[in-house]
């Protein structure tokens, strides 16, 4: 009974750290694979809509007046 208890737990370590790798190994494999699959291309066309923002004047922005509070009590 002690020789099992013995060999046991460093086979049932080394088989998980296997298993481990193995997974790893082939999740990286998967995500390679997927980074190597081509690009779609969306092709412009004249349909397309283009929203305009509103325009803010950068120097009416920088003249707003700070509001100064005084002093906390």
């Amino acid at each position: 009974m002690d020789r099992i208890r013995e060999w046991s737990f460093p086979v049932v370590v080394l088989t998980l750290w296997v298993v481990a790798a193995g997974y790893t190994l082939t999740s990286l494999g998967h995500a390679h694979a997927a980074a190597q699959k081509p690009v779609l291309r969306v092709e412009a066309t004249q349909e397309i809509t283009v929203v305009a923002s509103r325009r803010v004047s950068l120097v009416r922005e920088a003249q707003k007046q700070v509001a100064r509070r005084g002093p906390r009590a």
